[in-house]
């Protein structure tokens, strides 16, 4: 005989379950308790746990008998200086094994491991103090997501849906380019891009009120806002009567940069600075009394003073020559470049593991690390540019122009500029738009709006700043009947 008791309120009505308190008896005479079951001796209890019913679940939730687990808020954490991601978790109030699961998640959560001071994690917690939720702004378009489902956590990005403009803008220069850009509607980054395109044939901080400029560059956009800028597509500069324009290509080295209308680099092929000094100590000098021995012997080169160990990038692309100790150099890397170029660098702490003779070195690689070995009264780096076998000034010779774009790619190249040509250089036309303004004395309020400004300004951003810096009020005398 089965019997049965059943507790379907309190704590098992919240786990929406029903307690079953059941006995199996044998057929044998005994006592009756209070419920009128007789029990006997050999009487066994066990627990059962049965769900409830559909139509119990739904009048326990009405009753409030069983509530739903509610996920935390979420909680935002700024990253501080010195903060590692188990700092941050530990704030959050999640322990270390949280962290260390997400970054088993795979490549999505790598850029976990390399938070900056400045950024904002978003995080959210069950009920039991488990990671619920992660968001992290990876950029501009880019959101790291992760939530857990079903016990286990998931890592995602999410994109930003955008659309990608060309912006051509072009103006006069005023106090500085960068001043004068910035007040068009520019982007600062875009002035600094220019800075940097330039910087090897003119100093645009020389420049003069009255030149100009031109730019065609990339901008990302979405939802109607500007969100990030892409890089200069074109760029063009009249200063002293010279024009100078710039256009960004795919060079012979598979990189881009930026050629001249002709297809040559606006990168020289060396650099003056291959290292990272903190002073010329000593200059180039024909007739310099040697510090160590007081003799008067030529210094053919240059001594850019810097730290000990500060690494030393090859000035232009070679092939190694010698590498080892020389005499009063002591430790020396020279390197055979082209057109009979060749340069030196003395004095070096330690050469590059492994950098042997006939080794090709392209320009910016790490040869080897600043030192004082040989005839060196302190760390510096001793550098030379040879042509023939004759010492020049490495800070005045003339550097020889960039590598120009393979010829069989510059009729491509030349057919792909002409449009960016003729954003460079717009046609001086001018819009005239009547206001509504009143005319008095026969004359009228015109706003002229030069097409050159209206071309060039981002036109979400100038709807946004309800103005046009290039307009300017004109006054017309109208013709009347006689």
């Amino acid at each position: 005989m089965q019997h049965k008791r059943v507790l379907r309120a309190g704590a098992a009505g919240a786990l929406g379950v029903t307690l079953c308190f059941c006995g199996g008896a044998q057929a044998s005479p005994g006592k009756s308790d209070s419920t009128g079951i007789r029990a006997s001796s050999q009487q066994k209890t066990h627990l059962e746990i049965q769900p409830l019913a559909a139509n119990q679940m739904q009048a326990a939730k009405a009753l409030g008998l069983i509530t739903t687990p509610q996920i935390t808020p979420w909680q935002q954490i700024s990253v501080r200086s010195g903060d590692t991601l188990s700092g941050v978790f530990s704030r959050a109030g999640l322990g270390a094994s949280q962290w260390q699961k997400l970054l088993k998640l795979g490549k999505s959560t790598d850029a976990l491991r390399h938070i900056h001071p400045g950024d904002t994690l978003e995080i959210r917690k069950t009920p039991t103090g488990k990671l619920a939720e992660l968001r992290y702004r990876l950029n501009s378009i880019k959101t790291l997501h992760v939530n857990r489902r079903g016990g286990r956590l998931q890592a995602s990005i999410e994109k930003r849906a955008t659309q990608t403009r060309e912006i051509t803008a072009t103006g006069t220069v005023g106090k500085s380019l960068s001043h004068s850009m910035t007040a068009d509607g520019v982007p600062a980054s875009v002035a600094d891009q220019m800075a940097r395109i330039y910087r090897y044939r003119h100093n645009l901080r020389h420049l003069h009120p009255g030149d100009q400029f031109a730019v065609v560059y990339r901008a990302t956009y979405s939802d109607g806002q500007q969100i990030a800028t892409g890089p200069v597509l074109a760029a063009s500069i009249t200063t002293n009567h010279h024009n100078y324009k710039a256009f960004r290509a795919k060079g012979a080295n598979g990189n881009f940069g930026y050629f001249d209308t002709t297809g040559t680099s606006y990168k020289p092929a060396f650099t003056r600075k291959p290292v990272a000094y903190t002073r010329i100590s000593s200059p180039f000098n024909l007739h310099r009394m040697n510090p160590v021995t007081h003799h008067v012997r030529p210094h053919k080169g240059v001594d850019m003073a810097a730290p000990m160990g500060t690494p030393i990038h090859a000035a232009a692309e070679g092939t190694v020559k010698y590498a080892g100790w020389m005499h009063g150099y002591g430790r020396i890397v020279e390197l055979t470049n082209f057109d009979g170029y060749s340069t030196r660098y003395a004095h070096m702490h330690k050469i590059r593991s492994k950098l042997h003779v006939g080794e090709h070195v392209t320009k910016g690689e790490v040869i080897g690390y600043v030192g004082e070995s040989g005839e060196a009264t302190g760390p510096h780096l001793h550098f030379e540019i040879r042509r023939n076998g004759v010492a020049y000034n490495p800070l005045t010779v003339k550097l020889p122009a960039g590598q120009s774009l393979p010829h069989s790619e510059l009729a491509a190249y030349t057919h792909k500029i002409q449009p960016l040509i003729a954003k460079l250089s717009p046609a001086p036309t001018t819009l005239l738009a009547k206001t509504a303004s009143t005319p008095t004395n026969n004359n009228s309020c015109t706003r002229a709006v030069s097409l050159n400004a209206t071309l060039a300004l981002d036109p979400v951003g100038a709807a946004r700043r309800h103005s046009l810096s290039n307009i300017f009020c004109v006054v017309r005398h109208h013709a009347t009947n006689a």
